[in-house]
Formats: structure tokens, sequence, C-alpha cells
């Protein structure tokens, strides 16, 4: 008994220390620890998780937007023409030693032209522009003209197009390059 209560009789009994807290071994505080990273690690997964939903759905609505365009008005008729975009052209002609019919893909004649309504005529991707279109060709020398998708090709497949030429010393001369194209309808 402690001497305060033999002097004070109204004296309460000192406060027992706090027990010392429990001791975890080495094993139990890495699980500790490891479990804490993977609690950070599936927090961060989760994050990224949102992330990339918010991207897919972001790419979703960007391709389902109608493509950018610049309207145009001229001698009172408004027309809609898109942006400019690269492609890789080529030259044709309607006449050659095999698979040529001199008929496009659209039934148009060019045996002995090369213009159909006044405009040249290309061979297309219709997934990438569609047949019956007019467009703007836009030559790596600046030199402009407009055509008409009125042909397909074997192969003109993606942003390529094929120029209906005269004949074949044109088709060398023109050779392959790279043009801009924009649909004006």
């Amino acid at each position: 008994m402690s001497t305060q209560l033999l002097t004070n009789p109204t004296a309460k009994p000192p406060e027992p220390p706090p027990p010392d807290p429990p001791r975890i071994t080495e094993e139990e505080a890495a699980l500790q620890k490891a479990e804490a990273e993977a609690e950070k690690k599936d927090a961060r997964i989760q994050a990224l998780e949102s992330e990339v939903k918010a991207l897919k759905a972001q790419a979703k609505e960007e391709r389902t937007k109608p493509e950018v365009t610049n309207e145009i008005v001229n001698e009172n008729k408004t027309t809609k023409q898109s942006a400019w975009q690269t492609f890789e052209a080529s030259a044709y002609t309607a006449d050659c030693p095999e698979g040529c019919s001199g008929i496009t893909s659209t039934g148009i004649d060019v045996t002995g032209t090369i213009y159909h309504a006044g405009k040249r005529i290309i061979a297309v991707d219709p997934s990438v522009i569609a047949l019956g279109s007019t467009v703007e060709v836009k030559q790596a020398d600046g030199t402009m003209f407009e055509a008409v998708a009125q042909d397909t090709g074997g192969y003109i497949k993606g942003a390529k197009i094929d120029v209906l030429v005269a004949d074949e010393a044109h088709a060398m001369q023109f050779g392959r390059q790279s043009v801009q194209v924009r649909v004006i309808n």
C-alpha cells in the first residue's frame, strides 16, 4: 500500500500503467505493409480503369461527330466542303492491255475522254470518298482541279485516289504523288 494512503485515507490509489502495445512479428509487419501497398495499387488500377472508360467514351463520341466542314456560298448555292486530307495519287487510263473496259464502276463510258460533266474523273475507295462526290485535288506543285469520284480500283484502298488520264505517257508523267483532297459535295 502506498504511503500516501496511509497519510491521506481519501486519496485514490495511483492508476496502473497502460498495457504495452501488442507486439507483432516481422511476418505480420511485412503482411500489413504488403496489404497497404496492394490497397494503393488497387486504387491506382481503379483510377486507370475510370480514365480508360472516359477515353473510350470520348473516342466513341468523336467517331459519331460529323466531319468538320466549311460552308461556302457561291452563286446563290450553298455547298459543304470537308477539310483538306492527304492522299496518295496515281494515274490510270481507260485503255489498257487487260482488265479495262472504258466503263467506270458507276457506268460512265470514258473511252476518248477524261472528263464527266466538265470535271476530271477519279477512282476512289468508296468507304473513304462516296461515289458521285465532287472533290478538289491540290497537287504537290500547287495546281488544283475538280474531279468527280466515278470509279473504283482494285488497289485503291484507304487514302488513295487514281486520276483518269488520256494515255500511258500521261500516266507515267503523273506518277505517284502526295496530294491534298477535300470533298466539295
